[in-house]
């Protein structure tokens, strides 16, 4: 499996080139006035727009997505190393990879809670009025919702790490590549235990995070374009 490095959300182009605009009209006006703004100036000037306010809105949630999913990929990183080596970490690998996955789910309800507060945001500063918000509001429940179900069925439907044997779905395995499916079937059917098996929770743990984290980055950039 390759290895995933997490991307993270690009700031929308019409508010990069926005921004370009806002900050030629300045140097413009500053130039015909024939004076040179202090950054204390030209800060206050780029707060009291409209414009500037809801660049920095952006900005900023932007900012502290990408600083969840920094995290993210850490967890990424450490589940990546267990699954080439069990020994890679003190402690139980079965009980650190498990409570890695549950460390996924929590970083990533973090966004959501990021999500409402950025929507309550907009609303305050006007660009997203009552009907627009609960569309808004609703995209994001259905994206997250998803990922909900994922880790319920994970848990309570077919896939389950709790007992000393493996209980699983074989269709899982067709999420990877044939010599993993190959190497990963052997490990059922020789060593079908939590302890055994390893490597093969930590390959569903990544592909999981993997999946759910690049539908989520296309979802937030699609959604933060139509924002803008």
């Amino acid at each position: 499996m390759n290895h995933t490095e997490i991307r993270p959300v690009k700031i929308p182009e019409q508010l990069l080139s926005g921004f370009l605009e806002f900050a030629k009209e300045v140097n413009r006006k500053s130039v015909e006035r024939g004076i040179k703004f202090t950054e204390e100036q030209l800060t206050e000037i780029f707060n009291n727009s409209f414009s500037g306010k809801v660049r920095a809105i952006f900005f900023l949630h932007i900012g502290d997505i990408n600083r969840i999913l920094e995290g993210i990929q850490l967890i990424y990183d450490d589940l990546s190393e267990l699954k080439k080596n069990r020994d890679a970490f003190k402690g139980n690998p079965v009980i650190r990879s498990e409570l890695l996955f549950q460390s996924f789910f929590n970083e990533f309800f973090r966004i959501r809670e990021l999500s409402k507060i950025f929507i309550k945001v907009l609303c305050k500063s006007e660009v997203l009025d009552k009907r627009n918000k609960e569309i808004i509001t609703d995209s994001y429940f259905e994206a997250f919702e998803g990922v909900y179900e994922i880790r319920n069925n994970f848990v309570h439907n077919g896939l389950s790490f709790k007992d000393r044997d493996i209980t699983l779905d074989y269709s899982v395995l067709e999420k990877f590549f044939p010599e993993e499916k190959e190497n990963f079937s052997s490990l059922l059917n020789w060593e079908n235990t939590r302890e055994g098996t390893i490597a093969l929770q930590c390959a569903i743990y990544m592909k999981f995070i993997g999946e759910i984290i690049e539908q989520y980055i296309t979802f937030q950039e699609m959604l933060n374009g139509v924002l803008a």
